[in-house]
């Protein structure tokens, strides 16, 4: 059994790991919290580049471009595509 104070710490150590994977969201990134996403309804994806940075495009790009748009989080498990408003369930949640 852990003693209080390292029980503070790691209580600590949880809340700092949030904070960080804020941040790492707010400026693009993914912190692998879920499956990446694809709409079923008009086929974006998302892809993460070699950097960590979150990427959207179209499953039938031949060049893929990122197209700037995220899938949004609407409800449990649930997220919304940008571009048609479909709304499917996220894997790995």
């Amino acid at each position: 059994m852990l003693d209080p104070d390292d029980m503070n710490e790691l209580k600590a150590l949880v809340a700092q790991l949030a904070d960080i994977q804020a941040q790492v969201k707010a400026q693009g990134g993914f912190v692998a919290d879920r499956d990446l996403h694809q709409c079923p309804a008009c086929g974006l994806m998302e892809d993460v580049l070699y950097g960590g940075k979150l990427v959207t495009y179209w499953r039938q790009s031949a060049q893929p471009v990122d197209t700037g748009l995220r899938f949004k989080e609407v409800g449990a498990d649930q997220l919304a595509c940008p571009c048609c408003g479909y709304v499917s369930y996220a894997e790995g949640v």
